[in-house]
């Protein structure tokens, strides 16, 4: 059964995340890690005192799963929880960008560049239904305009598909969207493609994550890296730290495998 919330226990606060990263079999960004005794080494065995970390999830899938196990009957359950470990998420988006994304690029005629945005706008939902249809997926949209900004809400049934692992599959279909638009329009205009509020959720979980692990590069006074992140969400992260005044932030790498560091000063 998935647990939402548990504590461990280590000899060091790195210790006690790992255990509970093992035991929950989760990642350091699923989760809310919460230091209650950062831990004494003590003095010949004198006054040692273990580390007592608290792990919650916020990662909105497992919490979903979690909601479908606690609600649904005993018969039920298991057929949840097999339908959605058997869905089939796109683990490799370069197949979405470089082949679908292609062939359909090619039957699309680019819009007039003269129209105006919000005809332009629909062309890109209308371009990024097709892709996803390409899925066999059913999907319908909406688009929101304000000033230069874009927001192209996807509607369907299998909103998990079009989301993907950690939002690799929406992110992807957002590149294409942007790079769709910027090819039609000849404008600086930021596209944004949702559903289901994924962005909304999404920001406060790399929020929360933000605050989370700055507590643990201050307790362990080790610098901590993530994982390979998009840009916009890398500055989720930094505006949300750029107050901490002992906390650092700063991006390593080239995109798109650029991730994030957080360090103690």
């Amino acid at each position: 059964m998935l647990v939402l919330q548990k504590t461990f226990t280590g000899r060091t606060v790195e210790e006690a995340v790992q255990l509970g990263l093992s035991e929950m079999n989760v990642t350091e960004n699923q989760v809310k890690i919460d230091v209650l005794k950062p831990g004494k080494k003590g003095w010949f065995g004198f006054g040692q005192c273990d580390a007592e970390v608290n792990l919650t999830i916020i990662d909105p899938e497992l919490k979903k799963l979690a909601d479908l196990n606690t609600t649904a009957a005993p018969a039920e359950k298991s057929r949840s929880v097999v339908a959605i470990q058997r869905e089939p998420f796109i683990k490799d988006t370069s197949e979405l960008k470089k082949s679908t994304a292609a062939e359909l690029l090619k039957e699309q005629k680019p819009a007039d560049g003269r129209l105006n945005i919000s005809d332009n706008a629909e062309k890109t939902a209308d371009y990024v239904k097709a892709v996803i249809s390409a899925l066999d997926i059913k999907v319908t949209s909406a688009c929101r305009i304000k000033g230069n900004d874009i927001t192209i809400e996807l509607f369907s049934d299998e909103a998990a598909r079009i989301i993907g692992k950690h939002g690799q599959v929406l992110n992807a279909l957002q590149v294409l969207a942007q790079t769709y638009f910027q090819n039609i329009q000849k404008s600086f205009v930021t596209v944004t493609i949702d559903i289901e509020n994924y962005r909304a959720k999404r920001k406060e979980t790399l929020e929360t994550l933000a605050l989370n692990m700055a507590g643990k590069a201050k307790a362990t006074k080790r610098p901590v890296k993530f994982e390979p992140m998009p840009n916009y969400e890398r500055k989720i992260m930094h505006q949300m730290l750029t107050r901490m005044k002992d906390i650092e932030t700063y991006s390593e790498g080239r995109e798109p495998n650029r991730y994030l560091v957080i360090k103690a000063k």
